[in-house]
């Protein structure tokens, strides 16, 4: 009986273990609705303003810059903004803001490669979750604060950390 009991207890330790080790989602992906602009900078003038504003955070200008590819993109459940992402080619930057404050937020995952005698770039950002009302991080992409001009960049949202959890499909994006 010992033994039985021993070896339950165990199993229930391990099943509580491996319960906890998962990393907790905020959302599910069907709750969430995504909207994407993507804009040909090279078609502004100086610059191209993002005008659909009903899940914006920050009313977006992107800077012109020729053969560049921006990309906006609204994450929200019903009305209100869980999360926005943008590339700005111009001086390749990606902002993530981070609209809720819940405990949770989004991963950005960004893929470039600009040649065979460079490293490819796979790379993880995010806005940290603190208690203020939007938070956000601004990346000035690359080390060399530049990326070859009509390089193909990949970028893909996650619900976590560990990059298994999508919210979104692969957007490619040009520098």
């Amino acid at each position: 009986m010992r033994i039985k009991s021993a070896v339950l207890s165990l199993g229930i330790a391990a099943a509580c273990t491996g319960l906890a080790a998962s990393p907790a989602t905020a959302y599910n992906n069907s709750d969430l609705d995504t909207k994407v602009w993507t804009q040909d900078t090279g078609q502004c003038l100086n610059t191209c303003a993002y005008e659909d504003w009903e899940h914006d955070i920050d009313g977006t200008f992107f800077k012109r810059d020729f053969g560049g590819k921006a990309l906006k993109m609204h994450i929200y459940k019903g009305g209100k903004t869980v999360a926005q992402v943008e590339f700005h080619p111009y001086d390749e930057v990606l902002w993530v803001y981070d609209g809720v404050t819940d405990g949770d937020t989004v991963y950005v995952r960004l893929k470039w490669d600009e040649g065979p005698l460079t490293n490819a770039v796979d790379a993880k950002y995010w806005a940290a979750d603190t208690s203020k009302a939007i938070d956000s991080n601004s990346v000035q992409l690359a080390s060399d604060d530049d990326i070859d001009e009509g390089t193909n960049v990949e970028l893909r949202v996650y619900d976590d950390k560990a990059l298994t959890d999508p919210i979104t499909g692969w957007y490619t994006l040009d520098a």
